[in-house]
């Protein structure tokens, strides 16, 4: 027995399943201040403890949330010291950095040997200037933390750990976090993740010792674990804050995919209060990117599917004056006129932002959720609210019931397109993925129109719109209401294992972890060099309370080191994994 819960920005679901059945099922508004009692609220809300569902029969609590990924967005990070050595040939100002940064000496090559020695100098004048900006940050009641990144550190992390041991040195109260920790290439990236993991590290520290506290108030003991950007999950106190990004659109994706055909291939279209979540499953098995997560301005190495969120969702205020169209996540910008026309001189749009439920359920401000109740393609809130809400948006002696269907109708049609040119974009960039060409390889006869499934509290009353306007099927997903706390439930544990191997230089490293060590086998190693890493990946596997038995290996790359006329070494490259996907939930239990 396992309870699922998604900790989303507008409503917080929560799911009790059994034998791979939905028993019971729970939505309450997130109270964004107080997440201790919204979690209380959704456990309590599955009628937990009582003779069909002990407590003690409860194995695992896995959550997403979309904490950090909104943390990100709107900017509420704490101070990070960001410290870069790049070395020499590279021109930090042609990258978009989306924080300030400070540059030393210091400089690695390609394959991590020493070039040239930090400088001393440089360093004490750092740690000057950092220690008076701390003190004046400690009057504040904000804490040290510096994150030290070196070009090709990846491979070496020497220089790094010389500067961050001075530094901690100097500045006892300071944390140091390394990019070498985020070991994979890409000096860039790999420099802004690992500043996002250290400026939401204390805010996910909250909410997960919130978390912790409010299940084993109710009396739950079962471990708790955090879905990842990848579909994987991760027990809570183990896993790094950014990799917890995507989680909620993560959610829904798995939440179908739990509940559909093993080969089938579709996008998912999640419908929230405040975002709506498009995602692709090609053949049973969601779409993985190949650069990494890009959150708002940071582009970062976090392993992640190729998922998206547009700011358009179930709670979206209609304006009646003119806006501007929203990017999906920073991703791509959509232009298109989002202002309608409805009578002359009249014009409406949406916002980006919610302000509260919607007018038919007791808010205060027209949305998206009153056009569709208006028009009786939505069940819930109060259809005369929702006509009074249709009738804000027009002046008093234009509000004949006709306008007021013109102006509801106009909302629906605005919404679909919002979301519609999103996934037109979003197919694009998948079909760069190199997953998505294998798949194309190995499935030539299909017509690459894919059906959509949706979810979400709304979702039902724009399917046959949607449908229409992609020229494709479009229908709820079972359990749609609760899709993305299903999705959290049945998702299946994932990592990766990425060897890099100089044998030359005898160091190898883990990009995942940033493990980097010594290597003691042959110059040009084979089998032994396989079984190294399966063996460093059960173990660690096993660590993690991870299944060993379905790890998947790919083909190794070897690529030899000549000198002169002499192989004095290989570079080899291989990989161990567990594959994202869902385990599927049983047709029988609650209704859908």
């Amino acid at each position: 027995m396992k309870i699922g819960i998604d900790v989303g920005g507008t409503y917080t679901d929560a799911v009790l399943i059994d034998s791979g059945q939905v028993r019971q099922t729970g939505k309450v508004p997130t109270k964004q201040d107080r997440l201790l009692d919204t979690v209380l609220e959704a456990l309590d809300s599955l009628d937990i403890g009582a003779k069909a569902f002990p407590r003690e029969k409860v194995e695992n609590i896995p959550v997403s949330t979309t904490l950090v990924t909104n943390a990100i967005l709107q900017n509420r990070l704490s101070a990070v010291e960001l410290i870069l050595l790049p070395g020499s040939g590279m021109k930090l100002d042609s990258l978009a950095w989306p924080v300030p940064y400070r540059v030393l000496g210091g400089e690695l090559d390609y394959r991590g040997r020493r070039v040239a020695d930090l400088d001393s100098h440089e360093m004490q004048q750092l740690a000057e200037i950092l220690k008076e900006k701390f003190l004046q940050a400690k009057q504040q009641g904000e804490k040290a933390l510096a994150v030290v990144s070196g070009k090709f550190a990846h491979r070496n992390y020497i220089l790094e750990q010389q500067l961050a041991a001075y530094l901690r040195k100097e500045i006892p109260d300071l944390t140091v976090a390394l990019g070498s920790e985020w070991g994979q290439t890409n000096f860039f990236r790999r420099s802004l993740t690992a500043y996002l993991n250290l400026a939401t590290r204390d805010l996910f520290s909250d909410f997960r010792d919130k978390l912790t506290k409010a299940v084993r108030a109710r009396g739950l003991n079962a471990p708790i674990k955090i879905l990842k950007a990848d579909g994987g999950m991760q027990q809570a106190e183990n896993i790094r804050p950014v990799e917890s990004v995507y989680s909620g659109p993560v959610a829904s994706l798995l939440g179908v995919l739990a509940q559909s055909q093993p080969e089938e291939s579709y996008i998912v279209v999640d419908v929230g209060g405040t975002t709506t979540d498009i995602g692709l499953v090609l053949s049973g098995r969601p779409l993985l990117s190949s650069k990494g997560a890009h959150i708002g301005n940071f582009l970062t190495n976090v392993p992640s599917l190729a998922v998206r969120s547009v700011a358009v969702g179930g709670d979206s205020v209609i304006l009646s004056a003119a806006g501007k169209q929203t990017t999906s996540e920073g991703e791509e910008n959509i232009n298109i006129e989002e202002n309608i026309n409805i009578e002359e001189n009249i014009n409406i749009s949406l916002a980006d932002y919610r302000l509260g439920p919607a007018y038919c359920l007791g808010g205060n401000n027209p949305t998206t959720t009153d056009a569709l109740r208006y028009l009786g393609l939505i069940d819930f809130g109060d259809y005369i609210r929702a006509e009074e809400a249709m009738a804000l948006l027009l002046p008093e002696d234009m509000r004949e019931i006709p306008r007021l269907r013109n102006v509801a109708q106009k909302v629906l049609n605005l919404m679909v397109e919002k979301i519609a040119l999103t996934i037109e974009a979003l197919i694009k960039q998948w079909k760069e993925e190199p997953a998505y060409k294998i798949w194309q390889v190995l499935n030539p006869q299909h017509d690459y129109i894919f059906p959509i499934k949706l979810s979400g509290g709304g979702a039902g009353g724009i399917a046959e719109a949607l449908g229409q306007r992609m020229n494709t099927t479009a229908g709820l997903a079972k359990h749609s209401m609760v899709v993305n706390a299903i999705g959290a439930a049945m998702a299946r544990p994932t990592f990766s294992w990425t060897l890099n191997l100089d044998t030359n230089l005898r160091r190898y490293r883990i990009e995942e972890t940033g493990e980097q060590g010594e290597w003691r086998g042959s110059l040009r190693p084979h089998r032994e060099v396989e079984q190294f890493l399966k063996d460093l990946a059960s173990k660690q596997a096993k660590k993690m309370g991870l299944d060993e038995s379905q790890l998947e290996t790919e083909p190794f790359d070897y690529f030899p080191l000549i000198e002169g006329y002499l192989t004095v070494g290989q570079i080899v490259r291989g990989r161990v994994h567990l594959p994202p996907g869902a385990f599927q939930l049983q047709n029988s239990g609650l209704p859908a």
